[in-house]
């Protein structure tokens, strides 16, 4: 039986996850991935590596982190990956929650102040508001990345 048969090259994983080959690469530097069985010098995975790069896919559609991912990947099908799994989980309900109060906020000062008939900045009330609040920090949720990337 030729053991070869069941090995996908770098080119047909990486189009059966639908991404590019230096994707798989990243991943496999990453820890993501196993280390490719290396044939003539071309990097050949498993047919299970399917599995494992559309789990990374999806986690990183969610907003998950690599991270976090290389934790969940570490850990065998047991309760403890389950726990693991509802910990991250939970962890994006709180923030895509936070994100999307914050959008609704932002939607809610574009949608009056469109319409602004304020003659002077001095005599805008958003701009009045603006003072009294702290700047804006430059943590930006994780998550925020992943839904831009999947409205384009």
């Amino acid at each position: 039986m030729n053991t070869n048969s069941a090995l996908l090259s770098i080119g047909d994983l990486a189009a059966a996850g639908g991404l590019a080959a230096s994707a798989i690469r990243y991943y496999e530097a990453a820890g993501l991935l196993p280390k490719a069985r290396r044939i003539s010098g071309k990097r050949f995975y498993n047919a299970e590596t399917v599995d494992r790069l559309m789990l990374i896919r999806f986690c990183a559609r969610l907003g998950i982190s690599l991270e976090d991912v290389r934790k969940l990947l570490a850990i065998s099908r047991t309760d403890r990956a389950r726990e693991h799994w509802r910990r991250l989980v939970d962890s994006q309900l709180e923030e895509i929650t936070a994100l999307i109060s914050a959008a609704q906020g932002v939607e809610r000062v574009l949608l009056e102040s469109r319409d602004c008939d304020c003659v002077t900045p001095a005599t805008c009330r958003f701009l009045f508001e603006e003072r009294h609040k702290p700047p804006p920090t430059r943590r930006r949720l994780g998550l925020h990345d992943a839904l831009k990337a999947e409205l384009v």
